[in-house]
Parts: C-alpha cells; structure tokens; sequence
C-alpha cells in the first residue's frame, strides 16, 4: 500500500470565528462591557487551543488498481481505490482524475470513502497520469485536510484508420514483396525476352518463340519487391481545429495520420518506418510485422508538440532511419518556414517526398473591419505559394480537408511511383 501525504490546514469556518471572536471582544472592551469579555475569550481561547493542540496523522495509505493500462480511443477502463485513513481523521472526498485526455463516467463509493471504484473513458491518444484526490477532516471538524496521489499511468493509443492507397518509390530495395519493380524476377508479369543463356531452367524457355527463330529463347519476368515508407510528423506547431466530430488539431490528424500510413504499409508486406519532429525528437527504422507496429505505436505516444528541435537535415539521421530510395510521407500543417526549406533540400538530395496538408483552420475577418478581409485573402495565397514551391521541385501536396478521407488524399499520389531526384 502506498504512502501519500495529508496536507493540513485550519477549516475556512474556523479563521472566521476566531476573528469575528476577537472582533466581539474588542467591541466589548471599546464599550465597556467586561462581563461579555470575560463570557467570549475562553470560547476564543478554547478554540484556538483545540487547533493548537491538534495534531491529527498525516499518512494515507492508497491501494489502486487500474484494470487494463493501455487502452484505445474510445475504450474503457476501471480504477479501483482503497483508502486507509489515521486515527481521528474523516475522509469526506474522494475524486479520480486522469488530465485532458481521460474523463471520468461513472464512480461508485462506499460509505465512510475507504473504497471506490470509477470508469475512465480514454478520449485522446497520449500518455495520461491518473491521479486520486482525498478531502480529510480532523481535529474535530476544525482542520481541512487535502491528499493527492499518483494511482498509475494510462496509455492510450490512438484509433488506427483503415486506408488502402499508400504511396510507394519507384527504386525498390531487392527485398521480396507485393510490388513489381524494373528488375528481372520470378513475378507473372511479362518482362521481355532474350537468348538462352548456361544454367537458365528449362521452364523459363520460350518454345514457341524459339520454334520460329531457330534457338532458345526464355521469358524474362519481373521481380516482386517490397518497398520502404517512412511517415514524417512535423509536430512543430500543434493548431486547435474546432471541436466537431471530424475535427482535430493539426498534431491529432498526423499521429492518426501517420499511423494509418504505416500500418497500411505493413500490412501489404512494405517495410514502414516513423520520423517525429517537435517537442521531442522520435524515430524508427523501416521494419515490417505486427511487432514493429506495436513499436510505431508506443513511440507516438511521447509525440509532443514544440518548435526546439532542428529542421530535417538528412545528414542528421542515420541511413537505416531515413535510406535513400524510401517513399517518404509528411505529415504538416506548413507553418514553420525552416519545415517547408527543409522539406524541399530533402527532395533536391534525392528523397521521393510526398506532403500531405493537415491544416483545416483559417484565420476569420472580423466583422465591419475591412483590411481583416484583405488580410485573410492574402494569407490563403501564402498557403497556396507554399504549396506551388514543394510542386515546383516536385513534391505533390494533398490537402486533408473537413470530411475528406485520408484515403481520398493519398490516392492520386498512389497512383504513379514517387521518383526522387538523379544523385
């Protein structure tokens, strides 16, 4: 059982009836009336005495037990509290709290507050404390006492979104996969022809072919290769988006985002990897299996947002983070100038990027002021100008709006292979 602290101090009702006893004394002494002094100062002076005197235990013992402590968005859980308190002390209070991204919604407790139990519904991804918060009474009603204790801490994961169109480079690494790639291979599909060679199989040859040209010729196919996706967070800036069920601040839609990328890679057999820029710095190299998804996951949880970490610089990760020939999917609001310049050295160093645009949310004019008007139309010709400068290096940039599916975004830059600039 754990040990936490009762902080002590006098009752709000008791500050009030000494003064206003003292106050009834001096009044008594300004007009003359000592019979009411000598009445009023022991019931002063035993009050103050009682408080004084007091002196109630300051250690809770707190036994907890949270049910399941990783859980998704949406789900529930349950935290179960046993309290017990020192000699002389009345526990009156007894709350549990989990922070923004955790809301209480239901809470049984038993009479005298030595036990409770409460349901936690996970309403945002991150990792939550779980707090339990006891209001005491001692001396005989004349303290006020307040514990808070830490019970625990709640993962929760984020919903993983389903999406089919996931981008993918044209370089394809010689790993076995689902795509075709421009190397010869074992796949159906038809790559050409050419002139028997020593050691080729004789199910490789062309018999028709080589009927009407007189020598042996095989079928040359392509090879099945898997490729590698790394899904970029820019978490430089984390913008609130309104409150509607598709809305989200500009960090909530990459991490949803991001993971959709990764996990729809992984389960077409691709090696996916992550790269978290903002308050904290996180990466993983391209892996594949249900395992490596785990890890996506655990480490998108310590995503925070921030503008101290430094702008992408391809030097700065190693080539197993970030390896040259890899789709590399970002995820940004382009705000941060330093991102947008960072973003665009990656491409002329040979990275086959591709952007896609998280922010819904667009300054508003006020109303009767007329340069709010020409403000806000200049500022959408800046996210426009920001959008053609990645597409003039070749960067295409899709814009997740309010009630557009990520899927509808990444389709068209799935539709053809993303090529990285010539080395």
């Amino acid at each position: 059982m754990a040990e936490e602290r009762i902080v002590w101090r006098p009752a709000g009702w008791l500050g009030w009836a000494v003064a206003g006893g003292v106050a009834a004394a001096g009044a008594a002494v300004l007009a003359g009336r000592f019979d009411l002094v000598v009445f009023g100062a022991p019931l002063v002076g035993a009050l103050a005495g009682v408080w004084w005197s007091a002196r109630p235990g300051t250690v809770l013992g707190v036994r907890a037990r949270i049910e399941v402590t990783g859980v998704f968005e949406g789900e529930t859980t349950t935290v179960a509290v046993e309290l017990a308190a020192p000699d002389g002390v009345e526990l009156v209070a007894v709350s549990v709290e989990g922070g923004a991204g955790v809301v209480v919604t239901r809470a049984r407790l038993e009479p005298g507050c030595v036990a409770g139990e409460w349901e936690l519904r996970a309403v945002r991804w991150g990792r939550h404390t779980v707090r339990v918060r006891v209001v005491a009474r001692g001396a005989g009603g004349l303290l006020d006492g307040v514990a808070v204790g830490e019970l625990g801490e709640l993962a929760v994961y984020p919903r993983v979104d389903r999406v089919d169109a996931v981008p993918r480079p044209l370089d394809l690494p010689d790993q076995l996969g689902v795509h075709l790639g421009r190397r010869t291979g074992q796949s159906p599909e038809f790559a050409g022809l050419r002139e028997h060679r020593p050691g080729d199989p004789l199910r490789a040859v062309n018999w028709p072919v080589s009927a009407r040209r007189g020598a042996l010729y095989v079928t040359e196919r392509l090879a099945e290769q898997a490729a590698r996706v790394v899904t970029l967070i820019d978490a430089s800036a984390d913008v609130r988006q309104g409150s509607g069920s598709g809305s989200g601040s500009t960090l909530d839609l990459s991490v949803r985002g991001a993971l959709a990328v990764v996990a729809a890679a992984l389960r077409r057999g691709d090696r996916a990897g992550l790269v978290a820029l903002g308050g904290v710095v996180r990466w993983l190299a391209p892996d594949l299996g249900r395992r490596h998804l785990h890890r996506v996951v655990e480490a998108l949880l310590d995503v925070r947002p921030g503008a101290a970490s430094a702008p992408v610089d391809a030097r700065v990760f190693p080539r197993a983070i970030l390896p040259r020939g890899a789709a590399v999917v970002v995820f940004s609001p382009l705000l941060d100038e330093r991102m947008v310049r960072a973003l665009i050295d990656l491409r002329r160093r040979g990275y086959a990027l591709a952007v896609v645009d998280v922010l819904r949310a667009e300054p508003t004019a006020r109303p009767g002021v007329d340069y709010d008007e020409i403000a806000v139309r200049m500022w959408r010709i800046g996210r426009r100008g920001v959008r053609r400068r990645l597409a003039d290096v070749g960067v295409p940039v899709g814009v997740w709006a309010d009630g557009v599916e990520l899927d509808e975004v990444l389709r068209p830059m799935s539709r053809r292979p993303l090529i990285g600039a010539r080395r």
